[in-house]
């Protein structure tokens, strides 16, 4: 894709964003109107267009191709995590921001986010491979990162933490494709029509959660800047170079890029919410990390394709 039609993409990826947020700092978004849109992205509009994707593919792959593509997107969901992990444990941070600083760093914002400019890039087989991350994006995010938000006084992990409607539609997907199920017509249409959805309302909900967030201070927190450069310059670079050595297909490999340059989870602030971390810092850094993007994950694609 050319820098201009890249560029054209982002833009209206912005617009929808704008739209969001000032829905939300005009109070006609409030937090209802996010948690109702929240729930349709992801348990419908994402799920229709990882399913979609599937359909929609002519390239056949074989189970150990589709192995080998979960293990490139892992090897990256990993790598960011292994670069936010780091920077915590040497930056002095009092215990309420140190986690959070951690996980808005290293888990990417992958479903809302990345999903929709991989498809913009790589299309349906992008999308593919993008929704095989949300298996280990999962597994990482309600094992360590769960464990990792929490205090020592707090119970364990449960299953159902892990599970998803997007993963679940990854598996479906992934039988599908394995198995060459065939879809009926009206199934096909209804899938695509409801994956037509996704980037704008996953915008627009982006945009709307964050519309209680004060740009001013997103932007004058030094740890905000570390945070940014190290989501979306370092990560995505770092897993340009380690999964360049791993794959030869180029449109897993900008996936893999893709995922790692988008900016952090919108779930961490709902995290830090639920188990008493600094709610305020976290939705910071991801307004901070998610307006740096729309600049930096064009450029990434510019120099990387």
């Amino acid at each position: 894709m050319e820098m201009s039609a890249l560029v054209g993409k982002m833009v209206i990826f912005v617009v929808f964003m704008v739209i969001g947020y000032v829905l939300a700092r005009s109070g006609r978004a409030g937090k209802d109107f996010t948690k109702a849109a929240s729930f349709l992205v992801l348990n419908l509009f994402l799920c229709a267009t990882i399913l979609n994707s599937v359909v929609t593919s002519e390239t056949e792959l074989t189970g150990g191709e589709v192995a080998f593509a979960l293990l490139v997107t892992t090897v990256s969901i990993l790598l960011c995590a292994l670069v936010a992990g780091i920077a915590a444990r040497l930056i002095p941070m009092d215990e309420n921001k140190a986690p959070v600083f951690e996980l808005v760093t290293g888990v990417t914002n992958t479903m809302f986010i990345a999903l929709p400019v991989i498809e913009s890039v790589c299309g349906p087989m992008g999308v593919f491979y993008c929704s095989l991350s949300c298996i280990p994006f999962n597994v990482f995010l309600y094992t360590y990162g769960v464990w990792r938000l929490k205090s020592s006084s707090e119970g364990g992990l449960r299953l159902k933490e892990i599970i998803s409607a997007p993963l679940v539609a990854t598996f479906i997907a992934l039988i599908i494709f394995l198995f060459k199920l065939p879809v009926p017509k009206i199934i096909r249409e209804l899938l695509s029509a409801a994956a037509g959805a996704t980037m704008p309302m996953s915008m627009i909900v982006i945009g709307a959660s964050l519309g209680s967030v004060s740009l001013l201070a997103a932007f004058t927190d030094w740890r905000l800047y570390l945070s940014g450069f190290l989501r979306l310059i370092v990560a995505p670079l770092l897993v340009y170079f380690v999964c360049g050595f791993i794959t030869a297909d180029p449109v897993l490999l900008m996936t893999a890029v893709l995922i790692a340059a988008a900016p952090g989870a919108v779930v961490i602030t709902v995290l830090s919410i639920q188990y008493g971390r600094d709610e305020v810092f976290s939705s910071e850094a991801i307004l901070h990390s998610t307006v740096v993007a729309m600049v930096t994950m064009p450029m990434l694609v510019y120099f990387l394709a």
